[in-house]
């Protein structure tokens, strides 16, 4: 039977005995007992050929055990919709054991792509049901996986087959998208889901490929949960085209917030730990104005204020008391005036999700708040930093917590009367989702937190803060995108961020390209940067940083002491030692002030243009890396080298003729001329009209 469906697209169906089909314009998508099949029209695109495995699984628990049904041996039945394909599973079996369980999967042609969706009824009034996972299989051989962790991670294919896993949202789920792709096509693979809820990508990317993503929808009996849209979309070009299709989907479902121009037009910040967790007191409020003159001589604009208070860092939390020890309230205001007279932003810390539990707070509101297992633990996270100093031990608190949501509100009104330009909720774009069993909380039981619930009170803070002071932003720790409507400066901590290693395939351009408004530092947790840490971040246009966490770190920054690995030996987690003994402080103070007047002097492109990837330039340089940056006309191609060899390359900008070429440490440069070793060059073409 074939039917023809009013559409744009010329959408055809059809339905025979063995398997159903769909064709969109991209390719054709086939429904059969093996699973979803994809042949795409061209060529370049990976086809996907269903085999194997089964194309669902569902877990169940029952108050006697918790087992897996799959699509294996279950009836199911077939529908034709206005624009796809509806298969329904009317009840689920095991044996002789049936459960009134009614799952239905709607495959249909969406704009250009395939979308999946789908619909879980529980009429099983004994029975959870706790996972979905829908896998697709025989994805065939592409080039490189596009993987979402933190920035981006690009695997390239070799005979050993690579397993991936991210948890969205997290730090290594900074995306619902994933792309097996080539040089000219490749396949998207995404979740279009507008609450972003909590949920597993896993890929096995080999010869063929595979990917799962599972969804936990804690369904209880006579309760309906609806799968969120998966979407397949064969594209013909470069992996840009994928990143296009999502950040066009997520504009029509978010808003992404934009940095004020104090954000955008800054360089960097020097972290600083005020007060340690055992107590010692390394930069009391009055030396704050010292703080801002060693951060301005590295060309830093922001000091980022952590330990500030009476229990120091990472203790004490969630009480975030003005220091008696230091000065207090009025010292700490006296202290925030100085660092902004010596044209400084401040930002305040405090911790999103951890709880002390030797707290007032915890043992007042610890049941109200806290996080609970399914066993009435409450889920810990304890933190130390000094082998001689114990533990702090901490719970979790629960996003959804309405006690919760008021204290860190009550948090950014204070930052703001202190006088700070901001506030950081330390660790809500690291921690992934998980389920809370708590009862007192507001939410289903169990449910899946830190998923919107954590994006709903972060944009509430964010908006009512904008209202009170509109240069007031908030920060928060890691990165994924459920939170880029409250966030105007991630604070990294996420794969991409950290200094570049062979080992980790961090491909950044993937989030950058995606979502390139989007500002972050980089994380580099010693109180100097290398050639190598400020060039990596001059290319990927990452706000740079330096820390100040230990004793020797201060003596290293206000004396220029080297320190020793045994200067840290009663650190559990101490600074990079070696790269802080090959550079001289002073070369290091000097190239990073270089590198960020050499930013600031083309901020309009390297800090307000648009990050374009490699796109509307031609270059060839062994082992060199160029990233574009658009502002109107002008593209700003900017060239690293990352040896410590001189290096030639070739560049060519199609209808466009050269405005100047120039690097940190020389204003001008013969513009092809090998780049030095641990250099960048900046080349600036003034686009013709066709």
């Amino acid at each position: 039977m074939k039917r023809v469906f009013p559409s744009v697209l010329l959408l055809m169906l059809t339905l025979t005995t063995r398997a159903s089909e769909l064709v969109g314009p991209n390719g054709t998508l086939t429904v059969d007992e093996h699973g979803v099949s994809v042949a795409p029209r061209d060529s370049a695109c990976p086809a996907i050929v269903a085999h194997g495995d089964a194309p669902w699984t569902l877990t169940l628990q029952t108050p006697s055990r918790q087992f897996t049904l799959s699509a294996a041996g279950q009836q199911a039945r077939e529908e034709t919709t206005a624009d796809g394909i509806r298969v329904v599973y009317d009840q689920l079996t095991e044996g002789t054991n049936t459960w009134k369980i009614r799952l239905q999967f709607l495959v249909r042609c969406w704009q250009d792509a395939f979308e999946i969706s789908g619909r879980l009824d529980n009429n099983s009034s004994d029975t959870l049901v706790r996972e979905l996972t829908c896998v697709f299989t025989g994805i065939a051989a592409t080039e490189w996986l596009l993987w979402p962790n933190g920035l981006g991670q690009r695997f390239a294919a070799t005979n050993q087959p690579v397993e991936c896993v991210s948890v969205y949202p997290s730090r290594n789920g900074s995306m619902q998208w994933c792309a097996f792709a080539n040089r000219h096509g490749g396949l998207y693979v995404a979740c279009h889901d507008s609450a972003h809820g909590a949920k597993t990508f896993k890929a096995r990317f080999g010869a063929p490929s595979r990917l799962a993503i599972q969804h936990q929808p804690f369904c209880h009996g006579g309760q309906r949960w609806t799968l969120p849209p998966m979407v397949l979309l064969p594209y013909r070009g470069t992996w840009h085209v994928a990143a296009q299709y999502y950040r066009a989907w997520f504009d029509s479902v978010k808003t992404v917030r934009r940095p004020c121009d104090w954000v955008r037009d800054s360089s960097g910040w020097l972290l600083c730990i005020l007060k340690q967790q055992n107590g010692l007191v390394m930069w009391p409020y009055s030396t704050l104005g010292q703080l801002g003159d060693l951060a301005d001589q590295r060309g830093l604009d922001i000091l980022g204020l952590f330990g500030w208070t009476q229990g120091g860092h990472d203790h004490e939390y969630p009480d975030y008391i003005p220091d008696p020890q230091m000065g207090g309230r009025a010292a700490l205001r006296r202290a925030l005036t100085e660092a902004h007279r010596r044209g400084k932003r401040v930002i305040l810390y405090a911790n999103g999700q951890l709880i002390d539990m030797d707290t007032k707070f915890y043992h007042l509101h610890g049941s109200e708040v806290a996080v609970q297992q399914e066993n009435g633990n409450p889920v810990r996270q304890d933190w130390q930093k000094y082998r001689s100093f114990p533990a702090v031990q901490c719970v979790l608190a629960c996003q959804s917590a309405p006690r919760w949501h008021e204290h860190m509100r009550s948090l950014a009104l204070q930052a703001h009367e202190l006088g700070a330009d901001g506030i950081l909720y330390d660790q809500l774009g690291v921690t992934g989702p998980m389920p809370c069993w708590s009862t007192h909380h507001g939410h289903a039981v169990p449910a899946m937190v830190y998923t919107a619930d954590r994006a709903l009170w972060l944009r509430r803070i964010a908006d009512e803060m904008k209202r009170i002071a509109p240069h007031f932003i908030v920060m928060t720790e890691g990165l994924h995108d459920s939170l880029l409507d409250s966030i105007e400066l991630f604070h990294g901590c996420v794969l991409g961020e950290f200094l570049p290693t062979d080992k980790d395939h961090a491909f950044p351009s993937m989030f950058r390209y995606t979502f390139p408004e989007v500002l972050n530092t980089q994380r580099h947790p010693t109180p100097m940067l290398n050639r190598l840490g400020a060039n990596y971040a001059c290319l990927y246009g990452l706000r740079h940083e330096i820390e100040s966490r230990y004793a020797p770190d201060v003596r290293y920054l206000k004396e220029n002491v080297v320190p020793t690995r045994a200067d840290y030996a009663d650190v559990l987690h101490p600074p990079n030692v070696a790269i802080m003994a090959t550079t001289p402080p002073a070369e290091a103070t000097r190239y990073l002030k270089q590198v960020i007047e050499f930013e600031r002097r083309h901020a309009a492109l390297l800090w307000r243009g648009r990050f374009v990837d490699d796109q509307g330039f031609a270059f060839h340089g062994n082992r060199l890396l160029a990233n574009g940056y658009l502002a109107g006309s002008q593209l700003g191609v900017l060239i690293w080298n990352p040896t410590d060899t001189p290096a030639p390359f070739t560049l060519a900008v199609p209808n466009a003729r050269l405005l100047s070429a120039s690097e940190p440490e020389r204003d001008t440069v013969e513009p092809f001329s090998p780049l030095a070793a641990e250099s960048v060059r900046l080349l600036i073409w003034q686009k013709q009209e066709p």
